[in-house]
């Protein structure tokens, strides 16, 4: 019984948890993408960093 009632509500348990941890989880790949970043010196992953940020702020990602 408790099977079938976890197989019907996986799906709104993920669901409030990819929302209410969206935000959360976008801060931290931009800070992990910035942290990695600063340990190389080449502008392609500054590029990468930059651009990603940028599509998050319009909320393509």
């Amino acid at each position: 019984m408790t099977g079938i009632l976890f197989l019907l509500f996986k799906p709104i348990l993920f669901l409030m948890i990819k929302k209410f941890f969206k935000k959360q989880m976008k801060a931290w790949i931009v800070a992990a993408l910035e942290w990695l970043a600063l340990q190389t010196d080449n502008d392609i992953d500054d590029a990468i960093v930059k651009k990603v940020k940028g599509a998050m702020k319009i909320g393509v990602v």
